[in-house]
């Protein structure tokens, strides 16, 4: 299947370069035929009107009109050029990503969120993070989407079931989803515009005299025109001039209207352009799972959104040409052109704007699904989970990390079966506790976003996920490292007593007090959490601390062992039953010299 990736992705990114090159070479030949146009105007003008005037003008509009033509086709040549580099791009990407080099992807650290509950300790976003490895979206909100799900995933039964069926219908349309990121790639929205846009539906706009002007947008210009009349046979150009005066009057007077609707629709017809792009895109696909069905819906009935924007964006940008000076002043002046635009602006906003944001809001939610799509795509050997209801169980086969390098990764078996229950994990230095505990928990992510994990069977019940692995002290708020981590224990404590129930993670307990007061006080967390609805998953050095489990019978042991052999110390990475044997801070540090 990987092979047949390969394959696919290097056939994709080969064509498209192709078309492109094609693309180039018809675009510099419009060019050419462009200038031959533009010169047969001139030359009509300047040397077909010495045979008359009717021929040389029938000439020189010819030559406009094939002109015109030509730069219709240029524009559209471009933007396909433009869209085959796009789609190339998007390949090559690609094939980067199935080489296990994914740096070229956005990383979301804006999203780091150091006491968010678990995010920040299982990199789930940053340099490397989770987030890099499986973002694709091709919009701001898409990518704020992707992110709010990995920090809030869901945890109902149905709504993950309802997921996965989403994920798994789009990971086999791989030529959509690159035409649907192809799309959205075609403008880069800034955060400017993405916030004005999305603050269109709470905005309410002003218009006074909004009734008489819906009849005066059509009266004044029909006057304007028929004043020409007078004028062209001879007689007076007054009545002309005076309609003028009047439609710049109405525009000197709409003044501050005019700018106001044009710092919220002015400059956004090629960002409208692409949301119509996506909204097609998702409008004209037949999908089969319920949860997209319900997405292609709410853009689709009573009235299509794609319509409804598209009629937006051929607004703005009617809007956006009366800006030009040259044109503006003609306009204004015959056809009341900006006063008519903000009033057709107005009647759109009115009507749809209500509407607008849920529109949007199905475009973040495909945005971000499809990059859950492509995970699942790119990872054919990953298994989606089997999610149950009642008594807690996490049973998981063969469970890796999924961002580790497949030729490299090792996989272990791991189960729990229900509340309250303790697992101590100990092992020597670099022996693999923490990428473990990390392992459990991004994949106890996936499974709640309705992703594949990296497993070969996992079977879990959805609740809350708490980890503290990660602490960080803080200058600012004057705290310790050592009263950041209580802080941190004690409201998982706190959250648990209140009858919820969590995965608590927690790596090296009471880090930043001495040997025998964290023995004692991580001895007593532990007799706290064997009491509570938790399954807790502990690391540790500390062997003292394991004993504990012939104490409790809610405490289980495990570990990962190290073997020094011959002078030299390997790892296998490998989770076993028991409590680890072996040490090697002293062996390492003789063998750095530095003892």
């Amino acid at each position: 299947m990987q092979i047949n990736l390969v394959e696919f992705y290097i056939e994709k990114r080969d064509s498209f370069i192709r078309y492109e090159a094609q693309l180039a070479k018809k675009i510099k030949r419009i060019a050419f035929f462009r200038l031959l146009a533009f010169s047969g105007i001139a030359f009509s003008l300047i040397y077909l009107t010495r045979f008359g005037v009717f021929p040389g003008v029938l000439a020189a509009l010819s030559s406009l009109a094939f002109f015109l033509f030509l730069v219709k086709r240029h524009i559209r040549f471009e933007k396909l050029k433009k869209r085959c580099g796009i789609l190339s791009g998007l390949a090559k990407d690609e094939l980067k990503a199935l080489n296990h080099d994914f740096s070229h992807f956005n990383n979301g650290k804006e999203f780091i969120d150091p006491g968010h509950d678990f995010s920040y300790d299982l990199d789930l976003f940053g340099e490397g993070s989770l987030f890099q490895f499986i973002n694709r979206t091709s919009t701001l909100s898409g990518g704020k989407k992707l992110a709010a799900l990995l920090i809030s995933p869901p945890i109902d039964k149905e709504e993950i079931e309802k997921r996965q069926e989403s994920i798994k219908e789009l990971s086999g349309y791989p030529e959509w989803r690159m035409q649907f990121l192809a799309s959205g790639n075609m403008f880069d929205e800034t955060e400017r515009q993405h916030d004005a846009v999305a603050a269109w539906p709470d905005k309410e706009f002003r218009f006074n005299r909004y009734g008489l002007i819906g009849y005066l947008r059509w009266v004044i210009p029909a006057i304007t025109l028929a004043s020409l009349l007078p004028g062209l046979l001879g007689m007076t150009w007054l009545f002309f001039a005076l309609c003028v005066f009047v439609q710049l009057s109405f525009v000197y007077f709409y003044r501050h209207r005019i700018k106001e609707y044009f710092r919220f629709f002015g400059e956004k017809s090629l960002l409208i352009e692409k949301y119509v792009s996506l909204l097609s895109e998702i409008e004209n696909r037949g999908f089969s799972s319920e949860w997209l069905k319900e997405m292609q819906q709410a853009i689709s009935k009573p009235s299509s959104a794609c319509k409804t924007i598209k009629e937006l964006g051929s607004l703005v940008k009617e809007f956006e040409f009366g800006r030009h000076l040259l044109a503006g002043l003609f306009l204004n002046s015959i056809f009341l052109w900006d006063v008519r635009c903000i009033y057709n602006l107005r009647e759109w906003h009115l009507k749809n704007r209500k509407k607008l944001i849920n529109w949007l809001e199905v475009i973040e939610n495909i945005d971000a699904v499809i990059s859950l799509a492509n995970f699942s795509n790119n990872n054919p050997g990953f298994v989606y989970p089997q999610v149950k209801e009642g008594r807690f169980i996490f049973e998981s086969e063969q469970l890796g990390h999924p961002l580790l390098n497949p030729q490299k990764r090792v996989c272990s078996d791991f189960k729990v079966g229900g509340f309250p229950e303790v697992i101590i994990v100990t092992g020597a230095n670099m022996a693999g506790k923490s990428t473990f505990l990390r392992t459990v928990g991004v994949n106890m992510v996936l499974s709640r976003l309705g992703a594949p994990v990296c497993a070969t069977k996992y079977v879990f019940t959805p609740i809350g996920l708490y980890t503290n692995m990660r602490t960080t002290d803080s200058l600012l708020k004057d705290e310790s490292y050592f009263f950041a981590e209580l802080k941190r224990l004690s409201f998982a404590l706190e959250r648990l007593r209140g009858g919820e129930k969590l995965f608590v993670i927690l790596d090296e307990i009471l880090k930043g007090t001495n040997s025998a007061d964290k023995l004692n006080g991580s001895k007593e967390l532990v007799k706290q959490l064997a009491k509570l609805k938790a399954v807790t998953l502990i690391a540790t050095h500390d062997l003292k601390l394991a004993e504990i489990g012939n104490e409790l019978p809610a405490v289980k042991n495990k570990c990962f062992e190290i073997h020094i052999k011959d002078d030299e110390l390997t790892f296998d990475y490998r989770l076993t039953e028991g409590v680890t044997k072996s040490m090697n801070a002293t062996f390492l540090m003789k063998k750095m010299g530095i003892i």
